[in-house]
């Protein structure tokens, strides 16, 4: 039978509750009485150049966006006069990008010329992996869609931009710009509802969901906007995707970098 001696069991206690010869420290590993050092998170401030940045990044993730449209070559047909549309909503969004990175160099901030990577990572590259699976029966509405869902987010960031602003002149900037997001919105709504059924908000018969409106409401609203593309899945439904304005992990601070 194996027997320990008080000093044995004592001896077996310390090693556990304190430092060993030879052994080095590790954090990773817990031993009782020893409290590691908290690792504090890094200080940042919203600032206005942080605010523009981030205006900046959603014009380039808008950008990209409709350069990788563009690129599939699924504006053919019935949807031939919507690569015309996107071609200018691109251009439109690169004379944004180009203002507000000259703001930012007025106000002595780094320019932000990439799209946003958090918004790339959970919004974009999973709705173009779903427009573009091969069974997909109609990539070209789905690009329609999520770039209609695209214009709302801008608009709706630029809104929001507004208001957390501390200068009267990036205000006024950041409400001008926004607009044209509004306007972009409107023509890509009626491109998905055409007439005049689809300037003021109606809820569908069949779903009873929202129908995709030129003019949703008397104010812009702030809340999620829903994005359904992609092929059908076994049970019949599509993939949703529920785009939100930037929140504070996906702000372009001064330590977010374009690679």
């Amino acid at each position: 039978m194996l027997r320990l001696g008080g000093a044995s069991a004592a001896g077996i206690l310390l090693a556990a509750c304190g430092k060993q010869a030879g052994v080095e420290e590790n954090n990773n590993i817990r031993a009782v009485g020893v409290v590691p050092e908290a690792e504090g998170l890094s200080n940042v401030e919203v600032t206005d150049i942080v605010l523009l940045r981030t205006a900046a990044s959603l014009e380039y993730n808008a950008i990209d966006t409709y350069d990788a449209a563009l690129g599939l070559g699924v504006f053919t047909g019935a949807f031939a006069a919507a690569g015309d549309i996107a071609q200018r909503l691109r251009d439109d969004h690169r004379g944004h990008a180009a203002a507000i990175n000259g703001l930012i160099s007025q106000l002595g901030g780094e320019p932000f010329t990439c799209g946003n990577p958090r918004l790339n990572e959970i919004y974009i590259a999973p709705a173009l992996a779903l427009i573009t699976d091969a069974d997909n029966e109609n990539p070209a509405l789905d690009v329609v869609v999520l770039a209609h869902a695209l214009e709302n987010l801008a608009a709706q960031t630029y809104q929001s931009v507004v208001t957390l602003l501390t200068d009267k002149a990036l205000r006024q900037a950041a409400m001008g710009i926004g607009q044209d997001e509004a306007r972009h919105a409107a023509v890509l709504a009626q491109a998905l509802n055409p007439g005049l059924a689809g300037v003021l908000a109606s809820i569908d018969a069949t779903t009873n969901k929202p129908n995709v409106a030129a003019v949703p409401g008397a104010f812009g609203p702030l809340t999620p906007i829903s994005v359904t593309v992609g092929p059908l899945n076994a049970d019949g439904t599509r993939n949703t995707l529920m785009l939100e304005t930037p929140s504070l992990n996906s702000l372009a601070y001064p330590d977010v970098t374009c690679a």
